[in-house]
């Protein structure tokens, strides 16, 4: 009976003391993330993360005047027609990948400088989830525009989506710039 509640105990103590240490595991973590030096050296980053020069390819890959180029040589078929389509939709997918990748990296700094900050701003919060439901909507949109696209049907633009992501960036400096006044 004693051996059994040595036992016990034993398990007892050491479930406690790993239970400490992934209390402090993980408070040296949230400490880490938010550390102002780590919030700087991001906000440094995301300056030079978005650049509207970057997409602005994009806005052309789709362009009709290509395809009408290609179609108007003698030798273009339906094939080379729709590899032609296929590969500037892939392109074009390229482009989306890396704006959805952008607009999460924005959304994260705001929602990191929205739960360091001492500046309570429901506002933002509320904003934050609007562009997100209107930027998840617009890719979803996209998608199934170029399917049509890939068909011949419809015409694609991605300008509302760099809009999205032009307004949540304007939106990090802004705030970056009220929640850390001494780095601006």
């Amino acid at each position: 009976m004693v051996a059994v509640m040595e036992h016990h105990m034993n398990v007892l103590l050491i479930s406690a003391g790993c239970l400490v240490l992934l209390v402090v595991a993980f408070f040296l973590l949230f400490v880490r993330l938010t550390s102002r030096r780590r919030m700087n050296s991001y906000a440094a980053d995301l300056e030079e993360l978005f650049l509207p020069a970057r997409y602005r390819a994009m806005e052309r890959v789709l362009d009709e005047a290509d395809q009408n180029f290609l179609c108007s040589h003698p030798r273009c078929d339906a094939r080379m027609e729709k590899s032609f389509r296929k590969t500037r939709i892939g392109i074009f997918r390229g482009y989306l990948r890396q704006l959805d990748a952008d607009f999460s990296r924005i959304c994260k700094a705001i929602t990191l400088l929205m739960v360091t900050s001492k500046i309570d701003r429901p506002d933002l919060a509320g904003l934050l989830l609007k562009q997100k439901f209107f930027f998840a909507f617009g890719l979803l949109s996209l998608e199934f525009k170029l399917i049509f696209f890939g068909l011949g049907w419809s015409k694609v633009d991605g300008r509302n989506l760099i809009q999205s992501l032009d307004t949540m960036r304007a939106c990090l400096e802004s705030f970056a710039a009220i929640a850390q006044p001494a780095a601006a």
